[in-house]
């Protein structure tokens, strides 16, 4: 099967900020670590389109997505690259009318897209499987949505308190991809999320919206922010329970997430993110697409 990775990977936060390994060089180690396909970042787009496409030729990658706020601008682009889907990545939202909101949303850049033959999907972490009346945030959102999909990552979902495959079966044929994580825990999905209004009002909804027109001396002092957030306990205890693809301590059930994909009536992709909190980074990251091929069957 064809394994792909998120550029995100390589540089975490600091590639979202324009921070890390050229996509030049990204391109180069995500070929030679045995990956067929990319998920981009917004900031990947910086660059000419035609370099781009000169680049996967030169390393024998193809774009599959990428994880961007889905804009006409960005869907025109993926088109143009050959992807197959734009990913919503974490916009907030605190409960079920809110939930319904980003669903509405989401099928209107849903529309906007398909001319493209772009499909829209919505990535997840941990708080969407917070409850409120009766179902979870994500269940608010796909059951109030008619045309866009799910990328559902699954070590997020798992740890949140969901078992993928069934969630995968009950919502058949509305999963585009998912992320592969290995997780070690159930840590449940936290206190309820922030609302998506009071993050909008105080400029948080997206801090990586802007960052061409970002001074580097920003773009730094929130790099600095989150390392110094990632090195307390909570931020810690957020990523500890991640581990390598196979690991003893994983608490995944790959096969039966493979099972319930293959039910659908189409083939969802495969994307690994690692968050890059752990050692021999790249090592790992070949591991990974090494156990995918030579244990998903």
């Amino acid at each position: 099967m064809k394994v792909n990775i998120g550029t995100y990977s390589f540089g975490g936060i600091a590639s979202y900020l324009g921070l890390g390994p050229t996509l030049l060089d990204k391109f180069k180690t995500i070929a030679s670590l045995g990956f067929t396909g990319v998920e981009l970042l917004p900031v990947d787009l910086d660059n000419d389109i035609e370099d781009i496409k000169k680049w996967l030729k030169e390393t024998g990658l193809e774009v599959v997505s990428i994880h961007a706020e889905p804009t006409e601008e960005i869907v025109k682009k993926i088109a143009e690259l050959g992807g197959k889907a734009v990913i919503w990545a974490g916009t907030p939202f605190c409960n079920k009318a809110e939930a319904v909101e980003v669903a509405h949303k989401l099928d209107e850049m849903a529309e906007m897209a398909e001319p493209y033959g772009i499909k829209i999907g919505y990535h997840n972490h941990s708080q969407e499987f917070f409850m409120d009346e009766g179902k979870t945030l994500l269940e608010h959102l796909l059951d109030n949505s008619t045309k866009c999909y799910s990328q559902l990552d699954c070590g997020w979902a798992q740890n949140g308190g969901c078992y993928p495959p069934s969630f995968i079966r009950r919502y058949k044929n509305r999963f585009v991809a998912i992320h592969v994580k290995e997780n070690s825990k159930v840590q449940g999905p936290g206190p309820r999320p922030a609302s998506r209004h009071a993050a909008e009002e105080a400029g948080r909804a997206n801090p990586f919206a802007n960052v061409k027109e970002m001074p580097l001396e920003e773009r730094q002092k929130i790099l600095d922010g989150f390392n110094a957030h990632m090195n307390n306990p909570e931020g810690k205890k957020q990523f500890e329970v991640q581990c390598p693809m196979g690991a003893p301590e994983s608490n995944m059930n790959w096969q039966d997430i493979k099972g319930a994909l293959d039910e659908q009536d189409f083939e969802a992709f495969w994307v690994v993110e690692r968050e890059g909190f752990y050692d021999e980074h790249d090592k790992c990251i070949a591991d990974d697409a090494r156990w995918i091929k030579e244990n998903i069957h």
